[in-house]
């Protein structure tokens, strides 16, 4: 058997520091490239020299490192995706200096520790997963400014006089309350009422746009997903919206090769808490609260629907509580349930797509 080679990779906008440990963390070599095209080039070259690297960990694979990721996996690296803080925690135990060098030493030596850690998301060689991921972060961005508005629009309506709140009512959503508040006719309104009268009118043609942009941006996010050919949408409970996210965030599904690689990935595996069980299987368990949210969020919404229309979910949701499990806890042993079926989705999915199983992966 070789040599364990780790490499670990510490991004910034303009610089990528790497450094290479053996299998007991001691330093074999440092590189500090510039973050560009010949940079990463660079890197290719120098992992070459090294030998056979095991697995290579980056912090923040999804931002400034997003395009050394993909070049890895696309040379056939192992790389994974490295908490920050994993390492965070680590220099503070061994009261050591912050510099780029030692982050790169703390992400390998974290990345030889750990051989668990989930796999970096590389969307590469498929054009439209690409595209979708764009038309899904712009609709996430209107929709971020959008609640933004509203949570304005709430500030505003809390600061008007109790005469022009009796006029618009208490009650409601907030928007519905901003538009009467605009056309507000009954009451006359302080100077200072009447400025944020004008402000609420601006707030809501501002709603009308943005809600108008997210519509027509929708339109392109349903004809990607049609066009990827998934499945997510037979779920009882994944609309459009949600279906994008788990094909974003996920990429190519065979880099998972388990259901429950995928299930610790999305913090929908319970994580074990209990003691004195000696050689025997946990006997007490608590709820992850890592993981990837925006996949938890898609678990939790798609479970709450079935629980409330779908029948083997019910089914499913009463046997537990009748095994002695509580609310919460038949919910997420629910959740967990849908992240297998979510999975062997995608899989299913993606070999109809490339023609590629997740055995013909490995």
């Amino acid at each position: 058997m070789g040599e364990v080679i780790v490499v670990g990779c510490d991004p910034h906008k303009l610089s990528l520091t790497l450094a290479a440990v053996d299998g007991l963390g001691v330093e074999l070599d440092v590189l500090s490239v510039a973050n560009d095209a010949a940079g990463i080039a660079d890197v290719l070259q120098w992992l070459g020299s090294l030998g056979a690297v095991t697995r290579i960990g980056i912090e923040g694979s999804a931002g400034h490192g997003q395009q050394l990721a993909v070049a890895l996996v696309d040379a056939g690296h192992d790389v994974r995706e490295v908490p920050a803080r994993r390492t965070a925690q680590r220099r503070r135990e061994r009261r050591r200096p912050k510099t780029d060098r030692e982050d790169a030493l703390a992400i390998a030596r974290a990345t030889a520790a750990d051989p668990g850690l989930g796999p970096v998301r590389a969307i590469h060689g498929d054009p439209v997963l690409a595209e979708l991921e764009a038309v899904n972060s712009w609709r996430d961005e209107l929709v971020d400014r959008r609640k933004r508005l509203l949570n304005r629009a709430e500030g505003i309506l809390s600061a008007l006089p109790v005469e022009l709140l009796d006029e618009i009512g208490r009650k409601g959503a907030t928007i519905a309350r901003a538009r009467a508040a605009a056309a507000v006719t009954a009451t006359t309104p302080t100077p200072a009422a009447a400025i944020r009268l004008r402000h609420l009118t601006e707030i809501v043609a501002d709603h009308d746009e943005l809600t108008a942009r997210i519509k027509a941006v929708e339109v392109d996010l349903r004809r990607l997903v049609r066009t990827t050919g998934s499945t997510l949408r037979d779920e009882t409970g994944i609309d459009w919206v949600l279906a994008a996210r788990p094909l974003v965030e996920v990429g190519d599904p065979t880099r998972f090769r388990s259901e429950s690689a995928f299930a610790r990935w999305c913090g929908s595996a319970a994580v074990a808490v209990s003691s004195s069980e000696g050689g025997g299987s946990p006997t007490r368990h608590r709820l992850d609260l890592g993981g990837n949210r925006r996949i938890n969020s898609v678990l939790h919404i798609a479970s709450v629907v079935q629980g409330r229309v779908h029948h083997d979910a019910r089914a499913f949701i009463a046997r537990k509580r009748s095994q002695g499990k509580t609310a919460k806890e038949a919910r997420r042993a629910h959740k967990r349930h849908l992240a297998n079926r979510i999975i062997r989705r995608m899989w299913q999915d993606h070999a109809n797509r490339t023609g590629r199983t997740l055995d013909a992966a490995a």
